[in-house]
């Protein structure tokens, strides 16, 4: 039965309301952004780290504002989105949904970016590499990088992590002109990379029992994909479009894939060539490369063929090699509370400091970094396991393979908010659990807000105190999950 007119037309207000809140809060975001961003002149708000709030200006504080106002906005109607898509009132087809979408993140494409300075970063290393150095061997300041100003000094001495198809990509919208022309460029590649997931959703949430305007909503609308990915500008989005688009080639579309068939035999190739490319992204999207296998059965080896050539064909045709292996060890020296592992060393240590010892600080944090390792080769382990067994239930591979991404984000000895982006798609096409669901969705909004608008992270500001708290929750949480005796 149909619900009464009046309740029709309160539903369609709520849309309506919903849709509009959205938009102003695009507005506001962009409005932070040139206010209080990342902007290319460097930091506006450096007295932060010193000062706190009264060492900064009218203006970045206002920019500030409009940021805090931005965000609960977005947040606000993005979650109103999601309990109407719950009742089974999406604002029509999933492609109206994407629409909406659109029309709130449209005044960050024309803002400079938010939330990091990566995409300076970014720049500078294709740069590098446009003008015969290798990224590998040095820092964007070392090679003399015209941009460096704008690059986190993090990164002025420190190779590149990324892999050769990162590099390559960033060398080549380099070429667009100037660090304006390198931003459009990667601008664009972004919104290729969420086009790209866009497309590739729909054929994995439907193997896996989701909604598409279901997995749309929790992967593409999230505040943390319209910061992270679309202001940011940063490459997990493209290891996050293409991690869903093999998966997605690698699915078991008809019967008789498993044995054999042109169509199913090219789907493998497909799916080897992509996750290698991922691969030389990021190297963390190794991680779905065995259940990539798993899903593909006897197809297997046509993938494994077809990705070692690729990423062979971009190492060797960019002449990188593979030199950013040795350029991931610097990759974990920063700590902060951001990574559980390491936030549960902090607070040890600064009980080690009360108590006179703090000459025991450092091997605190390496023995937390120590046990979340451990604790992530469990967790894959289990997800293996786990995949396999259940290797003829493709959203079960599927789920598997998005715990086991969000556990080697989160375990690692770092983690900022932008190493979210690759698990939360997969989560989105194949969480199926409603529970999980809404707190994947609460996790996204925390990432959200774990960095200020010119960059600068919470965890920077916050040392003390956010340790203690992430390890009061984590044994409050170790508490409640243990199993209750039964009399």
């Amino acid at each position: 039965m149909l619900p009464p007119v009046s309740s029709q037309a309160s539903s369609h207000t709520t849309s309506r309301a919903t849709v509009a809140l959205g938009c102003v809060s695009g507005v506001l975001l962009a409005v932070s952004a040139y206010l209080a961003g990342a902007l290319p002149g460097g930091d506006p708000g450096p007295g932060l780290r010193l000062g706190g709030f009264g060492a900064v200006s009218g203006s970045f504080l206002l920019g500030l504002a409009c940021w805090l106002a931005g965000l609960a906005g977005w947040t606000v109607a993005w979650w109103r989105l999601g309990r109407a898509g719950a009742a089974g009132r999406w604002p029509g087809s999933s492609w109206r949904l994407l629409a909406v979408g659109a029309a709130w993140a449209a005044p960050l494409l024309v803002a400079p970016p938010l939330g990091s300075r990566d995409a300076y970063a970014y720049a500078c290393q294709g740069w590098l590499w446009r003008a015969g150095l290798d990224p590998y061997a040095m820092g964007v300041a070392d090679g003399g990088c015209p941009w460096t100003a704008a690059v986190p000094e993090l990164w002025w001495h420190t190779p590149t992590p990324y892999g050769p198809v990162a590099v390559l990509l960033t060398g080549l919208v380099t070429a667009l002109g100037g660090l304006l022309g390198a931003l459009a460029g990667l601008r664009l590649l972004t919104l290729a990379a969420v086009a790209l997931l866009a497309l590739a959703l729909p054929p994995l949430a439907r193997a896996c029992g989701v909604p598409v305007s279901a997995a749309y909503w929790l992967a593409l609308l999230t505040p943390l994909t319209a910061v992270h990915a679309l202001s940011a500008l940063h490459n997990d989005a493209l290891v996050a479009a293409l991690s869903v688009t093999a998966l997605a080639l690698a699915l078991p579309h008809r019967p008789r894939d498993r044995d054999g068939g042109a169509a199913a035999w090219w789907a493998a190739v497909g799916a080897g060539v992509v996750v290698a490319l991922a691969v030389g992204v990021k190297v963390t999207a190794v991680v779905v490369v065995p259940f990539v296998v798993i899903l593909l059965g006897r197809r297997w080896w046509g993938a494994a063929v077809a990705g070692v050539a690729a990423f062979a064909a971009v190492s060797l045709g960019s002449g990188l090699g593979l030199g950013w292996v040795a350029a991931l060890r610097g990759t974990g020296e920063l700590v902060q509370w951001s990574s559980p592992p390491t936030a549960v060393g902090m607070a040890v240590g600064y009980l080690f400091r009360l108590v006179g010892r703090g000459e025991w600080v450092d091997a605190a944090v390496a023995g937390g970094r120590a046990l979340g390792l451990v604790a992530l080769a469990a967790v894959g382990v289990w997800g293996l396991v786990y995949a396999w067994r259940r290797r003829g239930d493709a959203g079960a591979v599927v789920r598997a393979c998005g715990w086991v991404m969000a556990a080697t984000a989160l375990l690692g000895p770092v983690f900022y908010p932008w190493y979210a982006l690759a698990p939360l798609a997969v989560l989105a096409a194949a969480e199926t659990d409603p529970r999980r669901r809404r707190w994947v969705a609460v996790a996204a909004v925390g990432c959200a807000v774990l960095t200020l608008p010119n960059g600068l992270g919470v965890p920077v500001l916050t040392k003390a105190v956010g340790a203690f708290a992430v390890t009061a929750a984590l044994i409050v949480a170790a508490v409640r999950s243990r199993p209750r005796a039964t009399a």
